[in-house]
């Protein structure tokens, strides 16, 4: 059984592990960015609860390639540190492999992180009464505080953490949930996030019309009027 792990993108970094102590504890397989799922995410329904931001800023956190290492715009928290984003996927069905995360490594980093999935009803009032598919918890790395407000561009690999998944409970996927439950810093009452990648697989879903083909079956009428014209032919013929 796969626990959850933190992989530190780039040479030299160390990795953060963590497990319950009643699993195993399994090595992560490795993933790639050929199995980025960003372009796979439905970015005009993505959205989130206590967010600080404008609207468009979210879909901006999913970055392509070419924009990988851009801070900018940093999602914040609004009224306190935590965060609720809701991600809906394309017409597909998908199966996660790992998160990848690029938050603030002091002040406004994200400590503890659960992950739902297919559930369109979550909410402030509610999450603390739902059980988590997985929750991990995010170490204190990212970018630093005095870069996030002087530098559009950091390039930097040690600041990207990948959060290993239990590939056999995140199956059939359509939308997940990531809800920033607390952060390092108990004195600030903000979290930041500057990125988001998701790995894994994608299944898309046909919307073609299904078109049946039933067997007719037998006309008790037909059988009638079929032995009805063999009476008669046998009557025709001396039979």
């Amino acid at each position: 059984m796969s626990c959850e792990h933190e992989h530190h993108h780039g040479s030299g970094s160390h990795g953060n592990h963590n497990h319950d102590h009643d699993h195993d504890h399994v090595a992560p397989i490795p993933t790639s960015s050929s199995q980025s799922l960003n372009s796979k995410i439905d970015t005009f329904k993505v959205s989130a609860l206590n967010m600080a931001n404008q609207p468009d800023d979210l879909a901006k956190i999913f970055k392509t390639p070419d924009k990988k290492y851009e801070i900018r715009p940093t999602i914040k928290s609004d009224c306190d540190e935590q965060l609720i984003i809701n991600i809906p996927f394309l017409n597909g069905s998908v199966k996660l492999y790992s998160l990848i995360l690029r938050t603030n490594g002091s002040s406004y980093c994200p400590k503890t992180i659960r992950l739902f999935k297919n559930d369109k009803m979550i909410d402030f009032d509610n999450i603390e009464l739902k059980k988590p598919v997985q929750t991990i918890t995010h170490p204190q790395v990212g970018v630093a505080d005095d870069v996030d407000e002087s530098e559009d561009i950091v390039e930097s690999d040690n600041d990207f953490v990948e959060h290993f998944l239990q590939r056999h409970k995140f199956t059939g996927v359509q939308q997940l949930t990531i809800f920033i439950a607390d952060i390092y810093d108990e004195s600030e009452d903000q979290c930041r996030i500057h990125s988001i990648e998701l790995r894994g697989e994608f299944t898309e879903l046909n919307k073609d019309p299904v078109i049946t083909i039933y067997e007719l079956a037998a006309n008790p009428a037909d059988h009638k009027n079929l032995t009805a014209a063999e009476h008669q032919n046998n009557i025709q013929f001396g039979g």
